[in-house]
């Protein structure tokens, strides 16, 4: 017999003041029933502490409970997990009365039966093309064992009975050795039987192993592709980049062996290129795993992308900075990558003439995060497409660069009364008329003291919510602004008319009014309205918000009003395009003449040119310069014309006219002009300053660690460094990135990875040294499609198990069985005794 806790004897203490009270006892009794009584009490009060000290007697069981798991991942053959359940019914038969037992099916969860029926009912259906792809997408065999702990009940030996293929995929083999050695430790016993894997045909790309994460441009590059298949078949292997096969052969492949195959490639993108090997079996189930993606970072020329309205304006130039050794890409005004991956393959982009409404607000976002983040050069050459002409008005692409828009009009120049008509019916609410309202302040910052601004919004009737006054009065029209709110319906053509009226009586020069609408109007002569105000002098532009907008109708009165058409589904670019057109209309940015060009500034930009006379530019665009600014050349009127800034970790430049025909006819004949502009723009390109910083990337699960060794030019460690890590998905959303010192100059960043986490960019920023190093990730398709047959020690070293033995070799285990209620039964009786022999 053994007690629980011996705490409670210090209660017996009480004895000795029962000993003291005997002793002094006045009770006239025989002693022979006093003494008696006096010993029963004791002995209760003995038995009584006891039985709070829980006493409990072992015994030894033969009964037992078992855990089935199953697993019925994708990897699993249905077919063998149904024979499983059969032998578990087998299993269950030879089981004592007294004995119990649980089943579970396990794949990236734990579901739990009652019934062995229904188990083999989900499988029936699963084979007859009931899919659960979510639950059977992962194998989560050690997480699993230990959950199917909670199933056992006391006092009852404890089996678990394992069926799978084996094929962990959320934890590495050391953590399902460890879970075997813990249940081993708990004094479970396990079982393993192994399952068939897919039996239908199917084939696996395994790994595309580049012969070296580095390359030349122009190196020839071998690609090691391991690929699996659990038939004999044939298949063709392509090579991929940026979609399009490079490479493409014919293999035969074998069945349940390694097929590796060598594939040679020419790195010709500078940048970190992907390159993703595919397989085209002639028989397969799964298409998820045929495809695999490397990135190799391809090291040549300093790489730039131009973005042009007409690109073949751009060629004189391009060709002379060809020659000073440079990769130049050159697109249309729509040619900016969506994704950082495709941006960081470039070293600087050039905005050379290109507006903001022809790029998405998120795709400026990654602008912004492609200087500042990753190190990258943005430029922007003028144009009438530049700076505030091409909207970039307070947007992020206008933070990054070191001029800023300059709205003072000159005196020369025509002031312009302007009235903006803007939508505010239902179909505004929300966003769109919180941007439109936006739009419209920007619209009112814009113009000089002498300019006339009036605002209008229009449901079913016009509504006048800023008169006609002197955009000097900003805060107050700004205010009005303010008050403008949607409801109602659409019908635009008393709008128009009542702006008509105000732009007749307006004393400007130039007079311009807005049209902002998402849907249709009701029926009017909306075009001879138009031609009306354009033989008037008043030009016309409009704004077709979303799919529901009249269209042809907006477009129409631009075009017979002398204006412009812009046409958007997003309403976060309505604020770009009223800039745009408020400074198109003002007329007051740019200036056109023969200009010297002044230097002003020193910078490793100017090296070599100090003494210089540089040519003339025939055209600029006006603007300020910001604080941080470093202005290098001036027009001879004092305004800038070339400035530099750097901007978090890159740089941004302006360059106020431009290196086409246009303005820049006088540079482009000058003989040093592809030798100035290169040195200009390898001075804001992407460095990649990296020497001592190496990092090892690998994957472990569900992270991606990246082992990280610093050093100085010396090859000597170096500790304590201030890093600044961050994390850029495909959809341009950035998360931090902590890195961890782990020994002297070795550090390590454990970054968790999202199921939706695709495409990723890592940067790792030395801020002590200011080193800088970009690592690319490329998720693999679950684990679970790999086709992998090798079966993890762990597992293989387990018995394994036969139904008709499902007891056998089970040590039996102790039982604790209570007799705290005899004691207390007991000590109660003595003390019942007690008192009775006490009044006898």
């Amino acid at each position: 017999m053994e007690f629980t806790t011996f705490q409670p004897l210090l209660w017996l203490l009480l004895l000795l003041a029962m000993g003291i009270g005997l002793w002094f006892s006045l009770v006239d009794r025989p002693s022979g029933l006093k003494l008696g009584s006096f010993a029963l009490r004791v002995l209760g009060i003995i038995l009584l502490i006891l039985a709070l000290c829980r006493p409990y007697w072992k015994d030894h069981s033969d009964e037992v409970h078992v855990v089935f798991l199953v697993d019925v991942s994708e990897s699993i053959d249905l077919d063998s997990a149904i024979d499983a359940v059969a032998d578990i019914k087998s299993a269950i038969t030879a089981l004592n009365d007294n004995d119990t037992w649980s089943l579970f099916a396990i794949a990236e969860g734990i579901r739990s039966f009652e019934k062995t029926e229904q188990l083999a009912d989900l499988l029936k259906q699963w084979q007859d093309g009931i899919a659960d792809d979510q639950f059977r997408s992962a194998s989560k065999i050690a997480e699993s064992s230990l959950n199917a702990r909670l199933a056992f009940p006391a006092g009852k030996s404890r089996r678990i009975v394992l069926f799978s293929d084996g094929m962990e995929t959320q934890s590495s083999p050391s953590v399902l050795s460890e879970t075997i050695n813990t249940l081993g430790k708990e004094h479970v016993d396990v079982q393993f039987k192994k399952l068939d894997g897919l039996k239908k045909a199917e084939a696996a790309v395994l790994s595309i192993t580049p012969s070296s994460p580095f390359a030349y441009q122009g190196e020839v590059m071998r690609m090691q592709v391991n690929i699996a298949s659990n038939q004999a078949m044939k298949a063709r292997l392509r090579i991929l980049h940026k979609g399009v096969a490079i490479r493409e052969l014919a293999i035969d492949l074998k069945a349940r062996q390694d097929n590796r195959f060598a594939v040679d490639v020419d790195m010709t993108t500078p940048g970190p290129s992907v390159w993703t090997a595919e397989i085209l079996p002639e028989k397969d189930f799964f298409p998820i795993n045929n495809q695999l993606a490397t990135t190799v970072t391809v090291k040549g020329k300093p790489r730039l992308l131009f973005l042009h309205q007409k690109p073949n304006e751009m060629r004189p130039f391009l060709r002379s900075l060809r020659e000073q050794s440079f990769e130049v890409d050159v697109r249309g005004n729509h040619g900016l990558p969506e994704s950082m991956d495709e941006l960081l393959a470039f070293d600087a982009i050039v905005l050379a003439n290109v507006p903001a409404t022809d790029m998405s607000v998120r795709q400026m976002d990654l602008l912004r995060k492609y200087v500042a983040d990753f190190g990258g050069g943005l430029a922007m050459l003028g144009s009438d497409n530049s700076f505030s002409l091409g909207g970039y008005y307070k947007t992020p692409v206008e933070e990054v660069l070191p001029l800023t828009s300059r709205f003072e009009k000159e005196k020369e120049k025509p002031s312009l009364a302007m009235v903006l008509v803007i939508d505010k019916s239902g179909s505004m609410s929300g966003q769109p008329i919180a941007l439109a309202r936006q739009a419209a302040k920007a619209a009112v910052e814009l113009l000089s003291a002498r300019d006339q601004i009036a605002v209008i919004g229009f449901d079913s009737q016009p509504q006048i919510v800023s008169e006609m006054r002197s955009a000097g009065e900003r805060a107050a029209v700004q205010s009005a602004i303010d008050s403008l709110e949607a409801g109602g319906g659409t019908d635009v053509y008393p709008s128009m008319s009542l702006g008509r009226e105000m732009l007749e009586s307006a004393s400007a020069k130039v007079k311009h009014m807005i049209i902002l609408s998402d849907g249709q109007t009701q029926p009017a002569d909306h075009i001879g309205l138009a031609q009306a105000m354009a033989d008037a002098g008043i030009t016309v532009s409009t704004v077709a918000l979303g799919q529901g907008a009249a269209r042809e109708l907006m477009a129409s009165i631009a075009e017979v009003g002398n204006g412009r058409y812009y046409e958007t589904l997003d309403p976060a670019s309505v604020p770009q395009i009223f800039t745009k057109e408020t400074m198109q209309a003002s007329k007051s940015a740019i200036k056109e003449d023969l200009y010297g060009t002044v230097q002003s500034g020193d910078h490793p930009m100017m090296s070599g040119y100090e003494e210089t006379e540089l040519p003339f530019s025939l055209g600029y665009v006006m603007t300020e310069a910001k604080p941080t600014a470093q202005v290098l050349l001036l027009a001879e009127t004092g305004d800038p014309l070339l400035a530099v800034s750097r901007f978090g970790l890159g740089t941004g430049m302006a360059y106020t006219s431009d290196l086409t025909e246009k303005w820049g006819g006088e540079w482009l004949a000058w003989e040093g002009c592809g030798k100035f502009w290169a040195q200009a723009f390898r001075s804001i390109v992407k460095k990649s300053d990296a020497q001592g910083l190496t990092a090892v990337p690998r994957k472990d699960h569900q992270r991606w660690i990246v082992d990280i060794r610093s050093s100085d030019p010396d090859h000597m460690p170096i500790s304590r460094i201030d890093w600044d890590g961050a994390l850029l998905d495909a959809n341009g959303k950035s998360r931090p990135v902590d890195i961890e010192e782990i020994g002297l100059g070795r550090y390590r960043a454990k970054i968790p990875l999202l199921k939706t986490d695709k495409h990723l960019s890592v940067r790792l920023h030395d801020r002590s040294n200011d080193k800088l190093k970009v690592l690319h990730y490329s998720a693999e398709y679950p684990a679970e499609y790999r086709l992998s047959n090798k079966l993890p020690e762990a597992l293989a070293s387990l018995t394994t198990f036969e139904a008709k033995q499902v007891r056998a070799e089970l040590t039996p285990t102790s039982r604790h069985r209570s007799v705290m209620h005899w004691f207390a039964f007991a000590g109660l009786a003595c003390l019942l005794v007690g008192m009775m022999l006490r009044r006898v």
